[in-house]
């Protein structure tokens, strides 16, 4: 299927514009000049999301010599039922807190839960397996913090859009390695799941669907830094072993270089009895399941992981 008529025009706005830098430093201050001045490409096309009750930043302990990251807490009305550690998208090398703040709010306010929105660090200053660790350290941080937000540490779900649905289920490999606090759900949406990019979707959808091949390999070759693109915790496909892991989530868009991680994950999960919901949106880009005020399908999107969420912490 083509790409949604709706998204079409964004579509080739974006791709008309002059390309932006592939250089991470460069890319974080043209990205956040362009917020600044309200001109990001989706920005129109957004809905607003609820407000909650309280909304806290505290800073972790995580290794390195920098070791400190800023987690932003999501906190509902009433007695939460559980909890969420939220991680940004932005290719491992971009993004910050306000990028996953709308799906925090959302699932926060939808699902009444706690929402942990980590700013792990990034590439290349930080490569792998440096945010993956980060992101783990987050997940036994919202662990010990129950008994103070008041939820349950074993009714903790994990989720994250593109480098944040890689690194979401890299926490879940790492739960089950070490036996750490273990998720009751991981959402990956839109998530990249195989670095060394074996996926057919990525060739089918190399040029003009927003993410291209090109920034694709841009992106995992700075996360990486020479290390194994076939590592579990880099490409979760490459896991020789997915039993034990927590029910899945995944949602991906169609016409995404990365579609094809997502269905090829979803079905070793199904293979290795792991309980798995796929869902792909037909004529989705990467990134157009944000357009809430736009499209009908992004608004389903949102709904199946609010919902997703709730029905995972109150079993």
């Amino acid at each position: 299927m083509p790409v949604d008529p709706k998204i079409a025009p964004l579509v080739a706005m974006i791709h008309a514009a002059p390309p932006a830098p592939q250089d991470a430093v460069r890319r974080r201050r043209l990205n956040a000049a362009r917020k600044a001045a309200g001109e990001t490409a989706y920005a129109d096309y957004v809905q607003e999301e609820p407000e909650v009750a309280e909304i806290v930043e505290e800073k972790i302990k995580v290794s390195g010599p920098d070791g400190e990251i800023t987690v932003r807490v999501y906190r509902p009305d009433g007695p939460p039922a559980g909890a969420m550690v939220q991680l940004h998208g932005g290719g491992w090398v971009m993004g910050t807190l306000d990028d996953a703040d709308r799906r925090s709010r959302a699932v926060a306010a939808g699902a009444g839960v706690v929402v942990v929105n980590v700013d792990y660090r990034l590439a290349p200053e930080h490569p792998f397996p440096i945010p993956a660790e980060d992101c783990y350290r987050a997940l036994e941080w919202v662990a010990e913090q129950a008994g103070r937000f008041g939820y349950d540490p074993e009714r903790i779900a994990v989720g994250g859009e593109s480098a944040g649905g890689n690194l979401s289920a890299a926490v879940c490999l790492l739960a089950k390695e070490r036996g750490g606090p273990m998720p009751v759900l991981q959402v990956l949406e839109i998530p990249a799941l195989d670095l060394t990019r074996a996926s057919s979707t990525v060739e089918t959808y190399a040029v003009g669907h927003v993410l291209t091949k090109a920034e694709l390999v841009w992106v995992i070759d700075t996360y990486l830094d020479g290390q194994d693109p076939t590592h579990p915790i880099a490409s979760p496909l490459h896991a020789p072993d997915l039993t034990g892991l927590p029910p899945a989530l995944i949602v991906s868009a169609e016409c995404d270089p990365v579609a094809g991680d997502a269905r090829r994950y979803a079905a070793r999960l199904a293979a290795a009895g792991v309980p798995v919901t796929f869902r792909e949106f037909e004529g989705h880009v990467h990134g157009s399941h944000l357009l809430t005020g736009l499209l009908p399908s992004a608004r389903e999107w949102r709904s199946l992981v609010v919902d997703a969420v709730a029905a995972a912490v109150r079993r």
